[in-house]
């Protein structure tokens, strides 16, 4: 029986689709604490069977994976797949997050999630307005270097 193999019993329990958990309750699961990098790294999170991730590897077995993270809160979403093919994608989903969090340098998930959300609002409406020949005066692009 691996190290994370009750928190593999625990959701393949569960009688619901999504558990909104809090870093106590896995622990509490587990019986006893996460590791320092669960608290300090999203990719300890992450939904991968690479590597020496056993904790991964016990949540995907059961069928399950990570949605969300919130480390500053301490608390993950996990969600029931919806079948064969959902892990990749769910893994796909989740790279892309951690590339949009390296990338603006926002580490909440709920904040970073409202600005991307925000940012492609605006930009579809600006595109939208384009094609009807409108103008998008707050749009914002970098000076241009003349050479010569």
């Amino acid at each position: 029986m691996g190290k994370y193999e009750p928190l593999a019993e625990h959701l393949t329990a569960l009688p619901r689709d999504r558990w909104v958990a809090t870093f106590d309750e896995i622990e509490r699961v587990l019986k006893f604490n996460l590791p320092p990098s669960a608290r300090k790294h999203d990719a300890w999170w992450s939904n991968s069977r690479k590597g020496n991730h056993s904790q991964s590897r016990a949540w995907l077995d059961a069928g399950w994976y990570i949605e969300s993270i919130d480390r500053a809160n301490e608390k993950v979403v996990l969600v029931r797949s919806a079948g064969a093919g959902a892990t990749e994608v769910t893994s796909a989903i989740h790279e892309l997050w951690q590339k949009a969090r390296s990338l603006s340098g926002i580490r909440d998930s709920a904040a970073l999630e409202r600005e991307v959300v925000e940012s492609f609002i605006r930009r579809e409406a600006g595109r939208r307005l384009i094609a009807r020949g409108g103008t998008a005066p707050d749009a914002w692009a970098p000076d241009r270097r003349r050479f010569g």
